[in-house]
């Protein structure tokens, strides 16, 4: 059985707030045979090309098999479980990205929530490592960096799109998507409601509804639920605040519902958060092995 020595470079953007489109987090890594990535719920789009090796992609109730030269699009907001193969784990480069055009261009390469996974022609596997490299290449904090990033992320994007041939999709209610998420982000630690996000875009719920299906594949509802729960998991990292007080500050009524809805997400409950964490997501410094 062949040895893999599992390494990890990458780079984490503390700027990923500022444009349309800006790439939160870059690297490469080799996994250990069966490590499991999760389960884990992200903020950000978490695009990963497989050198070699393969796994397995756990997500909306579907499993996607990952094997070399595929692309694996993580959404945000979605429960996923990625897992390395026991006997040739994955070796995989990737690049994490928000913005609001984000998944609009996802979608012109051919990803769909139901639809994680796409095989690349063979013939365009070095060009699609070599502009994943690039990415990683121009890491860094500086605002020159911090473009170079984002440009070289068109780059790729760009390149993906050639070998697919996708026209731009237009989901029906894509214009609301902005507007309702950055009302969630501004308001989910006070007591809102899906009415209350409806109205602050300017339409009706069975509309909003519609909206976020069309766009995300999950409810206006499941969204608010999931962006709370990864807000305390921000808090519960500081290990400063009782599960009370996390419960409160991220619009949960009490601390026992709390700890149900987190469970349902997450998988486990919050009082293990910090221990899952240490296990599955260890904080490794940007290193080059």
């Amino acid at each position: 059985m062949a040895t893999f020595v599992p390494y990890k470079n990458y780079f984490y953007n503390q700027f990923h707030g500022m444009s349309s489109l800006i790439v939160h987090s870059v690297g490469i890594e080799q996994s250990s045979p069966g490590f499991v990535h999760g389960p884990d719920v992200r903020q950000f789009y978490s695009l990963h090309f497989c050198l070699h090796g393969g796994g397995i992609l756990r997500t909306n109730n579907k499993v996607h098999t990952v094997e070399v030269g595929d692309l694996m699009l993580i959404y945000p907001h979605t429960k996923v479980y990625p897992k390395a193969d026991r006997q040739n784990p994955w070796e995989l480069c990737w690049v994490g990205f928000t913005g609001g055009d984000a998944r609009l261009l996802t979608d012109a390469i051919g990803f769909t929530p139901l639809k994680p996974v796409l095989q690349t022609p063979i013939g365009s596997r070095a060009k699609i490592e070599e502009t994943f490299r690039e990415i990683y290449g121009c890491r860094g904090d500086r605002p020159a960096q911090i473009v170079g990033m984002t440009g070289k992320l068109y780059s790729c994007l760009s390149f993906l799109m050639t070998q697919t041939s996708q026209v731009f999709p237009h989901n029906p209610g894509l214009e609301y998507m902005e507007p309702a998420c950055e009302y969630i982000a501004a308001n989910f630690a006070n007591k809102i409601t899906v009415e209350d996000i409806a109205r602050a875009v300017g339409v009706s719920r069975s509309c909003l509804y519609r909206a976020f299906l069309a766009n995300m594949s999950l409810s206006p509802l499941d969204y608010l639920t999931e962006y709370r729960i990864k807000a305390s998991c921000n808090l519960l990292e500081k290990g400063c605040f009782s599960l009370k007080e996390v419960a409160y500050q991220c619009g949960f009524t009490n601390a026992l519902y709390y700890s149900k809805v987190f469970k349902k997400v997450m998988g486990f409950p919050p009082t293990n958060y910090l221990d899952h964490l240490s296990a599955y997501r260890p904080k490794v410094e940007d290193s080059e092995s």
